[in-house]
């Protein structure tokens, strides 16, 4: 199969799954485009054709694709065009993600061809999975990257790709996000950095100190982004967070590829 482009496709509030997707894209022979569904604001429709493939990456939100990318997603429209799967997670579980991102590209018109789960650096408790996506984890994305290059190329054409199985199952559990909430701390210069970069516009656009608790997702990007550290969680919640998901994921979960 004789790929005009590929572009790669991320929901990345912290950088991780920009990470991930544009590892795997690079490796895969074709001209190459990004296109970020983070940043707020409105969208035109995306269309991509026969002889173009995308790389979809999102995070996991209790072990789901978070309903924000979701939406985005569906903005997305493909004319049988191949699909690379890519969700990261904070080293617990991915559960359905993979599963649930695949049907979402099958309704929007894509061919999902090959999949990755990869556990990248915790969002909320960085002190898990700390530095991840690391060194190891993008020699292994690389060769998935690779060996997707090799599948195309073998691919006589987009009607010859099968029902690629991942893990997950139906129904999906309800996620409603978490209970932690971002405070302002005095340090806050109102600079608008946040304001501009939410993907939810949960910050008021006036006043940096204001939030809109019902529309934050608690994706920390806010946080990750803030000059001056000034929006932080609680440090005891913050602890105990940690201790509790430390109990359930103790050790380093490695890559899975499906292809």
């Amino acid at each position: 199969m004789n790929l005009k482009q590929i572009t790669g496709i991320y929901f990345s509030p912290t950088g991780n799954t920009k990470t991930a997707v544009e590892t795997i894209t690079g490796q895969i022979p074709g001209g190459k485009e990004y296109l970020d569904l983070t940043d707020p604001g409105k969208r035109p429709d995306y269309h991509f054709m026969e002889n173009e493939a995308v790389v979809v990456g999102v995070p996991v939100y209790g072990g789901r694709v978070p309903a924000t990318a979701a939406e985005r997603l569906r903005k997305l429209h493909g004319r049988k065009t191949a699909a690379v799967l890519v969700a990261t997670y904070g080293n617990r579980a991915y559960e359905d993600a993979l599963l649930e991102l695949k049907l979402i590209m099958q309704k929007q018109g894509f061919c999902p061809v090959a999949a990755a789960a990869v556990p990248a650096e915790h969002n909320i408790v960085r002190s898990i999975a700390t530095g991840r996506p690391d060194k190891a984890d993008r020699k292994k994305m690389k060769q998935f990257g690779r060996e997707v290059g090799k599948r195309f190329w073998e691919l006589a054409s987009n009607y010859r790709i099968g029902d690629l199985q991942v893990p997950g199952k139906r129904p999906f559990r309800k996620f409603h996000g978490v209970s932690l909430k971002i405070k302002v701390g005095s340090s806050c210069r109102n600079c608008g950095t946040c304001i501009r970069m939410c993907p939810v516009q949960a910050i008021s656009r006036t006043d940096a100190r204001v939030m809109d608790t019902e529309r934050c997702i608690t994706c920390m990007r806010c946080m990750k982004v803030c000059p001056t550290g000034a929006r932080k969680i609680n440090t005891m919640v913050l602890l105990a967070v940690g201790h509790k998901l430390k109990k359930v994921c103790p050790e380093r979960k490695e890559p899975e590829f499906f292809i």
